[in-house]
């Protein structure tokens, strides 16, 4: 009797452990939950800034158009792109390019004048229609008291423009679509991968507008910038998208904040580099590079943080990433 007495013990005991067990399982079951729901909370709410970059998007698309009714065309192109004269003349003082400008044109037309400088030189580039006899030109720029002892001409057919100009769109869609292959061949999802082709399209559709309001031709050194400014801005969002969808045991918030931080501090030192590049004046065709990535990489700061950061993180808190 003592003996079955001891068995009904300790099967009782083995129960009760056994039934003890049973609660810390579904503890265990809860705090997944919780920390699950936690993780996809909302947060801080972004969807109002994206205001700021349908304002930008709407006012670049309108501007552009605005142009292609008055004008039809829906940029300026250069001399590169379109054909005609360029007259180059170095310089030991600079020279007053909006004062040439005006008075050149009065005489031969629209005509475009840039100033370049170096560090111990000054230059001036002087652009024509085909038409112009590139020797009255210089023969005008002497009567100005401008020294053309060290010029040179150069004279592209309209017809080799136009062949470059469409070489040069053949090569930003190829360059576009390849771009949008490779970031859903990443990520494999419909919504971050349109977010961050979206951003792009953005960046160059934006970039474009704001170059005409600036006086920025479209050349070929303008368009490699372009090129440039789409690997960059995808650069920055899959970064962005990349530690939102991945780095799962943080909050969306603090996983934006992380990307934010590097992608702030990259766009920084770029934009510090440009910025001296531009103001030293080493090369027309550099100045204008970094005139238009400048541009870009500020505006890509909104398309990027605001934008895309929204997007992404409305996509996270759906899913309970």
């Amino acid at each position: 009797m003592v003996i079955l007495k001891r068995r009904k013990k300790k099967k009782e005991g083995g129960k009760t452990q056994e039934g003890a067990k049973a609660p810390a399982v579904s503890h265990s079951i809860f705090n997944r939950e919780s920390e699950k729901q936690e993780k996809g909370s909302k947060g801080r709410n972004y969807n109002h800034l994206l205001v700021i970059s349908l304002v930008l998007v709407v006012f670049s698309v309108g501007f552009l158009i605005n142009g292609y009714l008055q004008k039809g065309d829906w940029f300026i192109k250069s001399i590169e792109l379109r054909g005609g004269t360029v007259i180059s003349v170095s310089l030991d003082k600079p020279v007053a390019a909006a004062e040439l400008e005006k008075k050149l044109s009065e005489k031969f037309g629209q005509v475009l004048v840039q100033e370049t400088r170096g560090f111990s030189r000054y230059g001036v580039s002087i652009e024509v229609d085909s038409s112009i006899n590139s020797t009255a030109v210089i023969n005008e720029l002497n009567a100005n008291g401008i020294s053309t002892e060290k010029s040179s001409v150069e004279t592209i057919d309209p017809a080799i423009g136009a062949s470059f100009w469409y070489q040069a769109q053949i090569a930003v869609i190829l360059a576009f679509a390849f771009m949008a292959v490779t970031v859903f061949v990443i990520f494999r999802t419909f919504v971050p991968s349109t977010a961050v082709i979206l951003a792009a399209g953005c960046d160059i559709i934006e970039t474009i507008a704001f170059m005409q309001i600036f006086g920025i031709q479209l050349s070929l050194a303008s368009l490699a910038a372009l090129l440039m400014l789409i690997g960059y801005s995808v650069d920055t969002d899959i970064i962005l998208t990349t530690r939102v969808l991945r780095m799962t045991e943080k909050h969306v918030d603090e996983r934006i904040n992380s990307a934010m931080k590097t992608g702030l501090t990259t766009a920084g030192t770029t934009i510090g580099a440009l910025a001296v590049l531009y103001i030293s004046s080493v090369s027309a065709v550099l100045s204008q590079i970094a005139s238009v990535l400048l541009i870009g990489l500020v505006l890509d700061l909104v398309n990027t943080w605001i934008q895309n950061a929204a997007i992404i993180k409305w996509y996270a808190v759906r899913k309970g990433i």
